[in-house]
């Protein structure tokens, strides 16, 4: 039987998704609430929260897997790269080092082509900023008339048809060519990924060890482009990461846009593939190797970090929200309601339980076992109001916490007498609610228990 309330709720989707996004936030009370909600409504109804990923894979002409323009040198390395054997590794390896070069002196050049749009400039620009302020790679431009030096300057254009780049510093002085098309490429995520191919880096899923994590469905690619996915035996740094700025979306290639090409094994993952709106922490650690900014850090670092900490390049650790200090060792408390809970077992409720939780609530729960155990988490009570996680929802990071970006939302009765088991040792939960339609909340029975099951 449906409660006057989940009806009431029911009609305020139903409303708002019946009229024009603007004249949503009329349901909204606070601004902040206003902005969160268009943002996401606009981005669930147009597409665009996966956007950059599925213009950037359309294919560009001249292209290997969609946008990455080599040299022939280059192919040809690359494509020895897809077959290598055991008498051949240490060869395909020297040469993929010498057809593959980073920006020499930490440098990138670019140059703007003549003709190039403000629109487009402000996003290439946004997306040197964040490299910028995550690596310690530098970004030169090359004023026409002032710039002299020796290393040829990438050229950031978009009259070409499509988003590529090449790759690294394709010759001995470098340049390139970084597109990105009119009125289709000028996305952040589009720039970030192109950028990246810029700097060196390959795709994600095309590593060596992506089958165990996730299963490419050749059936559903368009035909004639299965060659997109097959493995490259190229360097890691890092462990894979899902959540990467050079991930495909789990629609790449796709035979008719919206047949799956790749799942993850951990169906909750399938919603942050391909999302690229930041880099992850993950990118930025494998930009930063590849780049020499660890060079002055302990050779410690990475075991320093706690609780999914990301080695920085200031020596430090990247911490995931929850937590902060150089190695990630303080869990915050951001307000009254917050809590960290460490085992063997307990109980976390909603404010008010078993009354309905307040309006305008944020609180944030770590439960942390002891190392060689993860953490059960089971819920016989969750009803959190539901509308696709817009409005109140629990968000939660309960994977492997060094690759985590964004966080899994769950809303409505979804957990409500269901398990999840964490990854780690170690998780996070942000429960949020906003200032209109209170629920009773939920009842979080955790178990600390053996990671080796």
């Amino acid at each position: 039987m449906t409660s006057a309330r989940e009806k009431m709720a029911s009609t305020r989707f139903f409303i708002i998704a019946a009229i024009c996004i603007p004249y949503a936030v009329a349901f909204v009370k606070n601004q902040a609430e206003r902005d969160d909600f268009n943002g996401k409504a606009v981005e669930f109804f147009s597409g665009q929260d996966k956007l950059a990923s599925q213009v950037e894979v359309t294919p560009s002409p001249d292209c290997l897997e969609g946008d990455m323009l080599l040299t022939q040198e280059q192919k040809e390395v690359y494509l020895a790269m897809r077959e290598v054997t055991a008498a051949n590794r240490e060869r395909v390896r020297r040469n993929a080092a010498a057809a593959f070069r980073v920006w020499p002196n930490r440098t990138l050049v670019y140059q703007y082509e003549a003709g190039l749009s403000e629109i487009t400039k402000q996003v290439f620009q946004e997306a040197v900023e964040v490299y910028r302020e995550k690596t310690n790679i530098r970004f030169l431009e090359a004023v026409e008339g002032i710039y002299t030096g020796v290393i040829q300057p990438l050229i950031v254009r978009q009259s070409g048809q499509g988003c590529f780049s090449t790759v690294g510093c394709p010759s001995q002085t470098c340049g390139g060519r970084l597109n990105l098309q009119e009125g289709r490429c000028a996305l952040l995520g589009v720039a970030l990924h192109e950028l990246g191919h810029a700097l060196g880096r390959f795709h994600e899923q095309n590593r060596p060890d992506r089958d165990n994590h996730i299963l490419v469905i050749e059936s559903n690619i368009l035909p004639g482009y299965e060659h997109n996915f097959r493995v490259v035996n190229m360097p890691t740094v890092a462990p894979y990461d899902l959540q990467s700025v050079m991930h495909y979306s789990t629609v790449a290639f796709s035979r008719n846009g919206y047949l799956e090409t790749i799942i993850p094994y951990n169906p909750r993952d399938k919603a942050k593939m391909g999302r690229q709106h930041m880099l992850s922490r993950l990118d930025t650690y494998t930009f930063n190797v590849a780049y020499d900014a660890y060079d002055i850090c302990p050779a410690d670092l990475w075991d320093r970090c706690s609780r999914g900490g990301v080695p920085n390049k200031h020596c430090t650790c990247d911490c995931l929200p929850a937590f902060e200090g150089p190695f990630c060792e303080i869990v915050t408390h951001p307000t009254a309601c917050s809590d960290y809970s460490t085992g063997p077992s307990g109980t976390i409720y909603s404010p008010g339980y078993p009354e309905d939780y307040p309006s305008n609530t944020e609180c944030t729960y770590v439960v942390e076992c002891a190392d060689e155990e993860v953490i059960e988490l089971n819920f016989p009570m969750f009803l959190v109001e539901g509308n696709n996680c817009w409005f109140d929802k629990m968000s939660m990071m309960t994977g492997d916490l060094i690759s985590e970006v964004y966080m899994d939302e769950y809303c409505d009765d979804i957990l409500q007498g269901n398990q999840i088991v964490t990854s780690s040792k170690t998780s996070v939960m942000v429960f949020v609610s906003d200032g209109w339609l209170n629920f009773p909340g939920f009842e979080i029975n955790y178990r600390c228990v053996s990671a080796r099951g």
